[in-house]
């Protein structure tokens, strides 16, 4: 494997890296919203906490 070859490997690994880290806190705020839907908080609450979206909350309750 070349320099350059090794940078873009490097470069592409830090990527997926931090793609699944981004996607991993996602998946908690998720979570953690359906916990709080179910324990009856409203969405002012949830919105505040988890950094969701409306549309992404209310997804939820369907």
């Amino acid at each position: 494997m070349n320099l350059h070859d090794r940078d873009n490997f490097r470069r592409g690994l830090k990527e997926g890296i931090e793609q699944g880290i981004s996607q991993g806190s996602q998946q908690k705020a998720i979570e953690t919203a359906k916990n709080m839907l179910k324990d009856n908080l409203d969405i002012q609450t949830i919105l505040k906490y988890t950094g969701l979206s409306i549309e992404e909350i209310n997804s939820l309750t369907k």
